[in-house]
């Protein structure tokens, strides 16, 4: 009856940790509710925008940012032409680059003075820009197996080209591979792909216009440029330390019942350990509001730590308070309850490698 209770108490372990895995901790990550998709308009309120990135670098996942040099170019037609001529518009102030940060440090020059009028009379204008920016949807749930997207977000400047006027919509235009340059690697990544997309960025201001609809409305073109980790080297860096600690707990047991003093010392050193290779791989982190991957493999670790240390404790607390002739049976039982519960650790580890990402 006691075996068959250790069996059960097993399985409950087992389901708590597939529970544990497949589910979502933390809160899912909101929709931006400030981007909404664009309007059709006629060609005559349209700007055509591409971008070539030349350079990414010094990402930081702790900040949030990336730096980037490259050029971007606008192409618009006449009617646009004559409204910034109208409103003298200055050149450099047709668009910003919006999720640019410590602008002190960051440039943007126009490649002529004046406009390229091109053939078809559109007119052409290039721009170098170099800045740091800021990546505000980072998503580390899967870390360190995350996939990051690296964005540089285009938006029309003046209020004259707002949706609160004849609003002006910028319409990102790219041949196949135009947007990623030479120099777009980053150690441990590896490039996933480039995208470009188009929507309205709805400010919650109306930037002091009265009576004006959709006067917080411009258009903006996102850049992106995905990456994700390389798996085997995340592996070697992250989960293998892990796993050599799970592998020492696993084998723990198989020491005899009567070594009590080197039973209950390794699974204490086993959760110091995990809490210090925790914190380490936490150091080029934010503080985040859920969990990871990796924090769901570590707590896992501590509840296997800790559950191995009561484990231990009570067959100590059993062989000592037992009879002399009864050391026998005693040992037996502590045996059977260990290989249950290396069996149910064993099946909740690669449950949880198998099915946590899942959830993360």
């Amino acid at each position: 009856m006691k075996l068959k209770r250790s069996w059960v108490a097993g399985f409950i372990g087992l389901v708590v940790v597939a529970l544990f895995s497949i589910t979502t901790l933390g809160r899912p990550d909101a929709t931006n509710p400030q981007l909404k998709p664009p309007p059709t308009v006629p060609a005559a309120r349209q700007i055509e925008v591409g971008m070539h990135i030349k350079n990414i670098y010094n990402l930081s996942l702790k900040d949030k940012t990336f730096s980037a040099d490259g050029w971007f170019w606008l192409k618009w037609p006449e009617s646009i032409q004559q409204r910034i001529e109208s409103d003298q518009i200055p050149i450099t102030e047709l668009v910003e680059l919006v999720n640019q940060v410590e602008g002190y440090d960051a440039q943007l020059e126009p490649d002529s003075n004046e406009p390229q009028r091109l053939k078809g009379g559109r007119y052409l204008q290039i721009f170098r820009f170099s800045s740091k920016f800021y990546d505000a949807h980072q998503n580390l749930r899967q870390f360190p197996f995350e996939s990051l997207e690296l964005p540089i977000n285009v938006e029309v400047r003046p209020s004259q080209f707002s949706m609160g006027a004849e609003g002006v919509v910028l319409l990102p235009k790219l041949r196949p591979g135009e947007l990623q340059g030479d120099s777009i690697a980053l150690n441990g990544y590896s490039v996933a792909g480039a995208t470009s997309t188009s929507a309205i960025h709805a400010y919650t201001t109306a930037f002091g216009e009265e009576g004006v609809a959709n006067a917080g409305d411009y258009s903006m073109a996102t850049f992106e440029i995905s990456y994700r980790t390389n798996g085997w080297a995340a592996f070697y860096r992250f989960i293998l330390p892990w796993l050599a600690v799970l592998v020492i707990l696993l084998l723990t047991p198989n020491l005899e019942g009567n070594l009590n003093d080197l039973r209950l010392a390794i699974p204490s050193t086993a959760l110091l350990t995990l809490v210090f290779l925790q914190q380490g791989a936490h150091a080029d982190l934010p503080a985040l509001d859920y969990l990871t991957f990796l924090d769901k493999l570590y707590l896992f670790g501590y509840v296997v730590a800790t559950v191995e240390f009561w484990l231990f404790v009570w067959g100590s607390n059993l062989i000592s308070r037992a009879p002399d002739a009864e050391h026998t049976q005693v040992m037996e039982r502590i045996n059977r309850v260990d290989l249950i519960y290396q069996i149910t650790t064993i099946a909740g580890c690669f449950t949880l490698l198998l099915l946590g990402r899942g959830g993360a």
